[in-house]
């Protein structure tokens, strides 16, 4: 059902100011992408360029290996389908909302009913078909755009940030069904999100932008755990950024001396002045007379308490700051407290070095 794209040497300048500069990149067919990057790195620019929105000021985009002429690419647009993060509905009913670009095309009304009365029912807002789309909440009004979009049966859909307004459950139960749907169809799909928690859940692999260039490439789970820079890593969230001197030993850990004289062993393969990248969730955080782990045990004190969501950030003094996440039950438990000595123990596995 989707296609495959690819893009080469796209760069657009606005301004005097070079806002997009990607080299190359190639999505599967039948894949998911998730673009991500802090504000003004480029993510909704490559959207809209490469949803035959844009033209770049150089550059080529290909579908299933054609190269697109964006003046003579009305064929291939009406392959593709974009939903953004507000959405963009007519003064009208939910139904003749969902049937408008069908009716463009000038599809047989039976058609257009079968097709529409399919997608309300999958996206569950077949009730809310004759009512006017301005009287819709957030979450039934981002369906209507997803059923509007899927109703053309595109084989390409481009989303921007398109439940970042939404609230945590409609989200959540949001992106179960697009996931389930894009499954089902088999159509590619590319789309930019702040929230990483949607990064595993919805994407087959993940482009990281910075500056209006892509940085880095690969599952989710490398680029959240394992990114390819410092700035990166801070973005996706790794609050606990260690400069130090790495050592390679042979086959075995390699030995990172940090700051204040602590050694902590790592799994990567680097040796020299690195940063040690390490996950707060990794952190594991016991009482002061717990049974010390083989390796990176650390002792120090509890210096903050933060609630944040359903967890708590804790802020450590080990001889060096760390960052380190808890639940409720641990601070049930009595063990976490501003001035209590604990101990922090991570694996090697969790620490990713970065050269610095």
């Amino acid at each position: 059902m989707g296609i495959s794209i690819r893009a080469e040497g796209l760069r657009i300048s606005k301004g005097g100011r070079e806002i997009l500069a990607v080299d190359n990149l190639e999505i599967g067919r039948g894949e998911v992408w998730g673009l991500i990057g802090p504000n003004g790195a480029g993510k909704s620019t490559l959207i809209q360029v490469l949803a035959l929105l844009e033209e770049p000021d150089s550059g080529s985009i290909f579908f299933d290996g054609q190269k697109i002429d964006y003046h003579r690419a009305l064929s291939w647009r009406r392959q593709l389908a974009v939903v953004f993060q507000e959405a963009l509905l007519l003064d009208t009913t939910v139904f003749n909302n969902v049937a408008v670009g069908l009716r463009f095309r000038g599809i047989p009304r039976p058609v257009v009913k079968e097709r529409v009365e399919h997608w309300l029912e999958v996206l569950r807002i077949s009730h809310l078909a004759g009512r006017p789309a301005r009287r819709l909440s957030g979450g039934e009004a981002q369906r209507v755009s997803l059923a509007r979009a899927f109703v053309l049966e595109p084989r390409v859909l481009f989303l921007d940030e398109p439940f970042a307004a939404l609230d945590a459950p409609t989200r959540g139960a949001l992106l179960e069904e697009l996931h389930l749907i894009l499954r089902e169809t088999g159509i590619t799909a590319v789309f930019v999100t702040h929230d990483f928690t949607e990064l595993p859940f919805l994407a087959d692999r993940v482009a990281a932008l910075q500056g209006g260039r892509i940085v880095q490439t690969g599952r989710p789970e490398t680029i959240l755990w394992q990114p390819a820079s410092v700035e990166l890593a801070a973005f996706v969230g790794i609050t606990n950024l260690l400069p130090g001197e790495a050592r390679l030993n042979g086959s075995g850990p390699v030995q990172v001396r940090l700051q204040g004289g602590v050694t902590i062993l790592a799994g990567t393969r680097v040796g020299g002045r690195v940063v040690a990248c390490l996950r707060p969730e990794e952190i594991i955080i016991q009482g002061g007379n717990a049974a010390e782990a083989p390796v990176n045990r650390l002792r120090g004190r509890v210096r903050h308490i933060i609630p944040q969501g359903g967890q708590y950030r804790v802020e450590l003094d080990c001889g060096l700051p760390l960052v380190a996440l808890a639940g409720a039950s641990q601070l049930r438990q009595g063990c976490l407290q501003p001035g209590r000595e604990v101990l922090a123990t991570f694996p090697p596995e969790a620490v990713h070095l970065i050269p610095a």
